[in-house]
């Protein structure tokens, strides 16, 4: 199943330049994240009544709620309360768009009357195929892609169920979805740890992913950073920190300087000088282990390439 779901997502990720620009959602999952391409030309009221749902939050703190190994992994219907997602009006089928169920991609559930399925039924669930799934082609709608996260998706497939059931014993949890910009990684928890700059190993970041205490989990989330370095033989220290959206893909940072201070027995204190106005860090990943980040501060402008060192426990970077 592995080599076929890779096989089938890097075929759809061979895009046009139109297909760049198609919306993004992130589904923050507990089992690593999900990166949602939509086809917005070919399924427009599909993607349209999708993304109203990411925007209003009902995907939120939702379930992962039925699971058929290699062959779909569904969401969208419930909670994480167990209360059902409350449903907006039904839409109109956007089959036959050329879109077809392939490994990775995503489509609408319908409902059934007396074994017949009403292809105008769509409201929020949703399925992400694990297969290749030609009998759904001629009832559902295809409407988008898994852009990143196959990893993901291969073991929210190999989730376990109950005996004779396709109810998952402990359903996977979608944290949060929200709107990414087209083409763009998204910041994540999984984003937190050491970073460093391969072309150069005395330059390196510490970057964490957190929150302010007490805040929920609907708050703004807020990016740490410290970033070391050397400046006419010395080391140097810049600090700061910022809110950013979910689903956001950059974020800039203001930045102070401490200058002076030497590790070990060299240290004096009184060596130590700060300046708060050094300049401004934006931070930008374009995968969950690597990533640009590029200054404008008082020693002048640039812009590093970075990769990843640490992750935290319990967070994936599954690749693609």
């Amino acid at each position: 199943m592995a080599k076929q779901l890779l096989l089938g997502i890097a075929l759809l990720a061979l895009g046009s330049a139109v297909a760049a620009q198609n919306p993004r959602v992130l589904l923050d999952t507990d089992r690593g994240p999900l990166l949602l391409e939509l086809d917005s030309v070919r399924a427009p009221i599909t993607t349209a009544n999708f993304l109203s749902y990411v925007d209003d939050g009902s995907y939120n703190r939702s379930l992962i709620q039925r699971i058929v190994p290699n062959f779909v992994v569904q969401g969208g219907g419930f909670k994480e309360s167990g209360a059902a997602i409350v449903k907006r009006a039904a839409i109109a089928s956007e089959r036959g768009n050329g879109l077809t169920h392939t490994p990775g991609t995503v489509s609408m559930a319908l409902t059934s009357t007396n074994g017949l399925t009403n292809i105008n039924s769509a409201t929020s669930d949703f399925f992400i195929n694990t297969n290749t799934n030609a009998s759904l082609n001629a009832d559902f709608t295809v409407f988008g892609r898994v852009a990143y996260g196959y990893k993901t998706l291969e073991e929210l497939n190999a989730t376990a169920v109950f005996t004779g059931s396709e109810q998952p014993i402990r359903m996977p949890l979608i944290r949060k979805a929200a709107r990414v910009a087209p083409g763009e990684f998204p910041i994540l928890p999984l984003h937190t740890g050491t970073w460093f700059d391969p072309a150069n190993t005395g330059k390196g970041f510490l970057i964490e992913i957190t929150k302010a205490t007490g805040a929920t989990n609907s708050d703004s989330p807020i990016v740490v950073v410290s970033w070391y370095d050397f400046f006419e033989g010395r080391q140097f220290w810049t600090i700061g920190s910022a809110p950013f959206a979910w689903g956001a893909s950059s974020v800039q940072v203001p930045m102070q300087i401490s200058t002076g201070g030497q590790f070990g027995s060299a240290y004096m204190a009184s060596q130590v000088t700060s300046n708060p106005q050094w300049g401004v860090l934006t931070l930008r990943f374009h995968d969950c282990d690597a990533g640009n980040f590029s200054y404008s501060s008082v020693y002048g402008n640039g812009t590093i390439p970075v990769r990843s060192l640490t992750s935290p426990l319990y967070e994936k970077c599954p690749g693609n």
